[in-house]
């Protein structure tokens, strides 16, 4: 699979976090939740793993990173409009699936990013079941592009908690500590009937699955993406 070059369309660096926002100068398509090889050059061996932050099916795509995640990120950060940088794939079975039952998503950190990109994909649909989302984080800082999941969450239909593990801001309206049953028992509707998609580390996997498993949610309407 040779890599397709992309030309820099923007870089917008909030935070911690960069957007990188291209556009394809070959025909390329990905599925939401999927994710890609990225390289600087396209004969170089450095690369690194972004997940697809924009919805699928746009001319332009986008991706989101941390700017504290090595060389390859700082440099695709460093990129100007219209510079190229090569991207492989797209890889990975995590995809949203089709259907009418509610679409929950629980996310640790960066495990928000292929999330987004399902949520941006389903909310120009005319006919799209509820939609929630759980975003899980240690601070405020760490909270990948806030201000785009609050957007997001002012959509007919989007509900959004945020919480946070070791800092109690002033003024906060998410909440504090880990997600557990009672999270998912009082905010989603039908619950029982709605499908889960989990992506974060290996441990906030495992905990989200065993929760469900607690709850009689069923395997097949539980999909993931770990990592570490």
């Amino acid at each position: 699979m040779a890599p397709v070059p992309f030309a820099v369309k923007s870089v917008e660096a909030r935070g911690r976090f960069c957007t990188l926002t291209a556009t394809p100068k070959k025909k390329f398509s990905f599925s939401a939740g999927q994710f890609a090889k990225v390289r600087v050059a396209p004969a170089s061996p450095d690369f690194v793993v972004l997940s697809f932050y924009s919805a699928e099916g746009e001319k332009d795509v986008k991706f989101l990173f941390n700017l504290d995640g090595g060389v390859v990120k700082m440099r695709l950060s460093k990129l100007k409009k219209g510079e190229l940088f090569y991207v492989e794939g797209p890889f990975g079975m995590f995809m949203l699936r089709n259907t009418k039952a509610p679409k929950v998503f629980f996310a640790k950190r960066m495990g928000i990013t292929p999330l987004c990109s399902m949520v941006r994909t389903l909310l120009p649909k005319k006919s799209r079941p509820p939609i929630y989302v759980f975003s899980e984080n240690m601070e405020r800082e760490e909270i990948p592009m806030e201000a785009d999941l609050r957007e997001c969450a002012k959509e007919k239909g989007v509900f959004l908690l945020i919480s946070l593990l070791n800092q109690k801001p002033m003024n906060w309206d998410g909440k504090l500590g880990e997600f557990g049953a009672e999270d998912i028992t009082k905010f989603v509707k039908d619950y029982g009937k709605a499908e889960y998609y989990i992506c974060g580390p290996v441990t906030f996997v495992n905990r989200m699955r065993t929760i469900l498993d607690g709850l009689r949610v069923q395997d097949k309407n539980v999909f993931f993406e770990q990592w570490g």
